[in-house]
């Protein structure tokens, strides 16, 4: 991790409980504003390569918007794989097992940690060690 800090927004452009995400030196960032405290995570769910910024954050728990793994914004850790879908509705036959196939499938890809990095506050920006 480097020690070089670099502006990524403006302490205003994410709202409490939001999250955005950031371009910095080649690498995709979500910045995630829990409770006024600021953290940084990678922007790709550690499942399946969704943006974690189109999640919601809930303390500091996101939560994939894809198959809703989740994952500790302070250490990056995943705290759950992908949530099973619902078999209760009715679809054609066809489609049913397509989705059970898909199930299937889904508990066989593992759901790795993401990673995180440093932040600070000042002069009204966040700042990210990249």
């Amino acid at each position: 991790m480097s020690d070089t800090f670099v502006p990524a927004i403006r302490v205003d452009e994410v709202a409490p409980g939001g999250m955005k995400a950031v371009e910095l030196d080649g690498r995709e960032i979500v910045i995630c504003n829990s409770q006024g405290s600021y953290y940084a995570i990678a922007r790709r769910c550690g499942h399946m390569n969704a943006p974690l910024e189109l999640g919601t954050l809930d303390g500091e728990i996101v939560t994939c918007p894809m198959h809703c793994a989740q994952f500790n914004i302070t250490s990056g850790q995943a705290l759950c794989g992908p949530v099973p879908g619902d078999a209760s509705e009715t679809v054609p036959p066809l489609l049913g097992a397509f989705l059970q196939r898909v199930d299937e499938l889904m508990k066989q890809i593992r759901t790795e940690s993401i990673r995180t990095y440093a932040t600070k506050v000042e002069a009204g920006w966040v700042h990210v060690a990249p």
